[in-house]
């Protein structure tokens, strides 16, 4: 995000050293546009490099309900062990 930032203020003040013999009103009305085409861009590169390895939001989401369902079987394991009758001859203490 934060080179997005930094590509906006370079293409803007790009923008308006370009513009800027065109008159100083031209330049100012020049210079958001033209960073936010920069940015525009920028942010087009950075989708274009990461290509196919890119995680779509379907796939996070089918790698969180799997650790979820991997925490939730720790769990439930933690719970029947501690829910279980302590051993006989134990002083009742569970040592991991």
């Amino acid at each position: 995000m934060l080179l997005f930032v930094f590509v906006a203020i370079a293409g803007g003040l790009a923008t308006g050293a370009v513009m800027a013999p065109f008159g100083p009103l031209t330049a100012a009305l020049a210079v958001p546009l033209g960073g936010s085409l920069c940015a525009a861009l920028a942010a087009l590169v950075v989708l274009r490099l990461r290509g196919p390895d890119f995680v779509s939001d379907a796939d996070r989401d089918a790698q969180t309900d799997a650790l979820v369902a991997g925490l939730r079987g720790i769990a439930d394991h933690a719970r029947r062990r501690d829910a279980a009758p302590p051993e006989r001859g134990s002083a009742g203490r569970h040592v991991a």
